[in-house]
């Protein structure tokens, strides 16, 4: 009886092969690598856009609380009169104007603290791309110390637009400020734009006088 020897031939992975799974771990490495670097991008240009509508929501909730604390017409037509001269357009306690690069700002005479003793001047103005707000002490007396420009607070950056109009009836949208015999307005529009990793993003608030 004759005897075979069976050879077995133990097969591995050819050149070949290796280099193919290793083209295709480093195909997949690198698109999980764009996965990743895509996901992290998103959410830091989220984080972005989140910080900056934050910031255009207190700009319009501080604006707006401005607005309504301000002094109403017989306090102002009395002790409490601001030394500019009262614009028929606006209320006495809103004084507007352009700066000399056509930006706009706008000043308010406002109460403080819940006691309405006090009084004090605010001032909102763009300059370059920064959103200021800037606040005199308060004062019981008149006349009431101007807003201390250089102690104001930036309350927003990369601003493209900042602007206020008034709603003059029988008119539409009046852009301040506004010369000549007009009608009191009932209403005041504030626009502003800013920029954030999503391009620039417009807001707006219409508030009743």
């Amino acid at each position: 009886m004759d005897r075979c020897t069976v050879k077995r031939r133990v097969q591995g992975f050819t050149l070949i092969e290796v280099m193919i799974a290793i083209t295709l771990m480093g195909v997949l490495a690198v698109i999980c690598w764009r996965a990743l670097d895509s996901v992290s991008t998103s959410d830091q240009r989220l984080r972005q856009a989140d910080a900056g509508t934050n910031a255009a929501l207190r700009v319009l909730q501080q604006f707006q609380r401005d607005i309504e604390m301000r002094a109403d017409d017989a306090l102002m037509n009395g002790a409490v009169r601001p030394a500019d001269q009262p614009q028929r357009l606006l209320p006495p306690a809103l004084v507007s104007e352009r700066q000399a690069d056509g930006s706009f700002a706008l000043e308010i005479t406002r109460s403080v603290g819940s006691d309405g003793l006090r009084w004090q001047r605010v001032r909102w103005w763009r300059q370059g791309n920064t959103l200021w707000r800037a606040s005199g002490p308060p004062s019981d007396r008149y006349p009431l110390p101007p807003p201390e420009q250089s102690r104001g607070l930036a309350v927003a950056h990369d601003v493209q637009f900042f602007d206020v109009r008034a709603w003059q009836p029988g008119a539409g949208w009046t852009t301040l400020p506004s010369q000549g015999l007009l009608l009191p307005a009932t209403g005041l529009e504030l626009r502003l734009r800013l920029r954030d990793g999503r391009g620039p993003l417009s807001y707006r608030r219409v508030l009743e006088l």
